[in-house]
Order: structure tokens, then C-alpha cells, then sequence
């Protein structure tokens, strides 16, 4: 399971890169000079970056320009559309999740939450600080908080103005992890009038990376002359993420005001849009990834009619790479969770280079997809690594089934030195 400490200190990063390409975007700036700007090394940044949103930081510029936006407008509409023959919330999903929305009775609604218990506390999100509250009914507020605890705080407060609170920040944290690492399902108790409701209930059928217009919201609610209404409702939101309002914009593509931030609405478009459960993602290999890595390998070494003896030799080496970090590490390539990719590194100390030094040996791919763009990305992901390690010289080995621009594209150059092998 991801940390969420180290998520919530990612945001943080991420916001500020976010901030920085905002005041520069018609610059078009550099990786360098984005990752410069927070503080940050090329390549630390891009692998944070990269762990964090599951994509590079090119990829994340583009999804948060006007030009994706305008792309995706259409898009979201037709599939408004398509929902309107099975009813309202009846596909809605969230990170495959069904959202079950429940309004507050009129008792409730005219009381203000009088004789309702309500259990509230602060924690960390993978998208900043948030204030979680839920009844035995569901999750009834979720607000983004910056600098402004205070204020996210009184506007809860406010809704829920004669309820019985409970304050309880351990509670809260869990809640938090369950929704956003976890993916773990809640019913959501809303409070608001029938065409606020209508308004939620629309956006829940927005799947992860589409986004939509006010205007596509009133026609699907079939109110096409109140999209002065529908922003309101959306303002007026008080179940942040779960009930997505980040995924509505301006007709112009442009991204207009959101309650929690417009960096944060921004950072949360760009995530769902790059970020599917099935993409391609790169790690370091543990030993829990043996069997898999082994399975991958088989597919090679059959290829070249190596003897069983050399499998098991195999096995045990890399066996002992994934449990002794200290000699260096494997990195992966995953799909669907099967190993797709490999490449493996050694460190070692040099005398001639005065300081670390990193070999990579040829990286693998699964003949299925060495059309993509996995190899490099694999290589990049070791070199960050590399380098993050204090390595002075990193060589590559055994490139001879891939064209050297490959390599050359990333950063190798060719060696002048010859080099000689002895089998024993």
C-alpha cells in the first residue's frame, strides 16, 4: 500500500510545480527548470513526479492545458448522454467504485442536523490536508484544506449547525486512507435541494479523466436554461472528490473557480486523465515478485534453449539480487500486474571512475509490447535511480537488439573502451 505520508509530501511538491507552470506556461519551460524551482534535482523530480501522478511531467503539462480540456468536452458529453436512457447515478462510478447517494430527510434538513451524530477530524490525502465527517448514513463532508482550517471548518459547521459532534482524528485518517488509497466504497449523505442532488448524481457519472461543461450538466438534468443554477450547486458541494465538481469547466476549456483550490482542480483532472488501475507502471522489484519475474524470464530463456540448471542459477541469483539491496536492484515494468518489462542494476565502488559506479544489463520487454515506449521508460526509471544513489558512471550492457538511438536519445554514448569476457 502506498504511504500516505509520502503522498500528502508529494502533493505539496507537485502543487508547486503546478503553481510554477501556471506563472510560466506561455514559456513553455524545461524539466530542469520547473524541477529548479522547487528545489529539486531533473531527476528526483521526474521520478516523484512519476510515482505520484503515473505520468511524466510532459505528460501531465499537456493534461492540464486547455488543449485536453477542449478535446475531452465532447467526449463527456456523449457519455451524459448515453446514461440519460438508464436513469440518473445509474452507471456512476469512482475510481470503479459505485457511490450510493443518500439524501437527508426533511426532519433533518429543517432541524439541521439536530439529534444526528456526526464523527469528524482532520488527516492527510494524497491531494493535501482534508476534514472528513460520516454518520452510520455515510460520508456527509469532505473539504481540501490549505491555509484555511478555519474557514473549511466553519463552512461544515454551518451545514450541520445542531448535530452532535464527535471529534476524532484517528477515525478520520482511516476513513481518508480508505477512500483514497484503498478505493474502499462509502454511501454519501447529502444535504441540498432536488436539483443540487440531480446536479451530484450527474457528475457521478463521469468516469475518472472525463470532464464536462455546466451547460452538459443542465441538459442532462433537463434544465437546460439553469447552468446559473448548476454552478451554484457545484459550489455548493460539500463532499469534495467523491462527489467530483473538480470535473466541471468552463465551455472555452478553461478551468473555473473550484471551492478547494484551482491548483488542487487542476492536479485532480490531470491524475484521473493519466492515471488508469491498468496502466503501465514501474517499480523496484521485491521478492514477493519472484514468481512473476521468473514466469517473464522463461520466454527468453527459452528462446536461446538454455538448460533447466541455467533457470534455477537464474532464480537464485535473482533471489539474492531482491533480497540484498546493497548489490544493487531490479526494476519492473507491470500491466494488468504481470511483469512486462526488466531491467536489473549493479552498484559496485570504482577505483578507475573514483567513486560509485552502476552497471545496467540489457533491458527485457515482452515481444508483445517493444512497440512502446517501456524500454526507455524503464531506463530512465533505472538511471533516476542511479543517480539518486551518488553513481559517478553508469554503463549500459548488452544493447545490441535495440538501435542505439535508443540509448542515445536517453543520454549513453558510445564506449571508446573495448571490453572482454571469460566464462568459468
Amino acid at each position: 500500500m502506498r504511504d500516505i505520508t509520502v503522498l500528502h509530501t508529494n502533493y505539496q511538491l507537485i502543487e508547486k510545480a503546478i503553481k510554477y507552470i501556471d506563472a510560466h506556461f506561455k514559456e513553455q519551460p524545461s524539466i530542469d527548470v520547473i524541477a529548479s524551482s522547487i528545489g529539486m534535482s531533473k531527476f528526483h523530480f521526474i521520478r516523484v513526479f512519476k510515482e505520484y501522478v503515473g505520468v511524466t511531467p510532459k505528460q501531465f503539462l499537456h493534461s492540464v492545458t486547455l488543449n485536453y480540456a477542449k478535446e475531452h468536452i465532447k467526449e463527456s458529453k456523449s457519455i451524459l448522454d448515453s446514461t440519460l436512457d438508464t436513469g440518473l447515478s445509474s452507471v456512476s462510478r469512482l475510481h470503479e467504485l459505485f457511490v450510493n447517494l443518500i439524501g437527508v430527510t426533511p426532519k433533518e434538513w429543517r432541524e439541521k442536523g439536530k439529534d444526528v451524530i456526526i464523527t469528524y477530524g482532520f488527516g492527510l490525502t494524497p491531494f493535501g490536508e482534508a476534514l472528513i465527517a460520516y454518520t452510520d448514513k455515510g460520508v456527509c463532508y469532505l473539504g481540501f484544506i490549505d491555509q484555511n482550517k478555519e474557514a473549511i471548518f466553519a463552512r461544515f459547521k454551518e451545514l450541520w449547525e445542531n448535530a452532535t459532534m464527535v471529534h476524532d482524528d484517528a477515525k478520520a485518517q482511516t476513513y481518508l486512507e480508505n477512500i483514497f488509497i484503498n478505493n474502499k466504497k462509502y454511501n454519501l449523505l447529502v444535504k441540498g435541494t432536488n436539483l443540487q442532488i440531480n446536479v451530484w448524481k450527474a457528475l457521478l457519472n463521469l468516469p475518472n479523466g472525463a470532464v464536462t461543461t455546466y451547460q452538459d450538466i443542465a441538459n442532462f438534468i433537463d434544465h437546460p436554461n439553469a447552468v446559473r443554477a448548476v454552478a451554484s450547486a457545484i459550489g455548493k458541494n460539500h463532499i469534495g472528490y467523491l462527489i467530483p465538481c473538480h470535473r466541471v469547466i468552463a465551455k472555452s476549456g478553461a478551468m473555473s473557480g473550484y471551492s478547494w483550490g484551482i491548483e488542487r482542480k487542476k492536479i485532480l483532472i490531470a491524475y484521473e486523465s493519466t492515471y488508469k488501475e491498468n496502466a503501465t507502471h514501474i517499480r523496484t522489484a521485491t521478492a514477493e515478485d519472484l514468481a512473476k519475474i521468473s514466469a517473464f524470464c522463461r520466454q527468453f530463456v527459452s528462446h536461446e534453449k538454455m538448460l533447466t540448471s541455467k533457470n534455477q542459477a537464474q532464480h537464485n541469483t535473482l533471489l539474492q539480487l531482491l533480497q540484498d539491496t546493497t548489490r544493487g536492484a531490479v526494476f519492473v515494468a507491470l500491466h494488468e500486474n504481470n511483469v512486462i518489462g526488466l531491467a536489473s542494476v549493479y552498484t559496485t565502488l570504482s577505483l578507475a571512475q573514483e567513486g560509485k559506479r552502476a552497471f545496467i544489463e540489457e533491458v527485457m520487454v515482452d515481444e508483445r509490447y517493444q512497440e512502446s515506449d517501456i524500454e526507455a521508460s524503464l531506463l530512465n526509471h533505472a538511471l533516476c535511480a542511479c543517480k539518486e544513489k551518488g553513481c559517478q558512471h553508469i554503463t549500459l550492457l548488452g544493447a545490441k537488439n535495440t538501435p542505439s538511438a535508443v540509448y542515445e536519445n536517453i543520454g549513453f554514448k558510445k564506449s571508446t573502451l573495448p571490453l572482454f569476457s571469460l566464462e568459468c
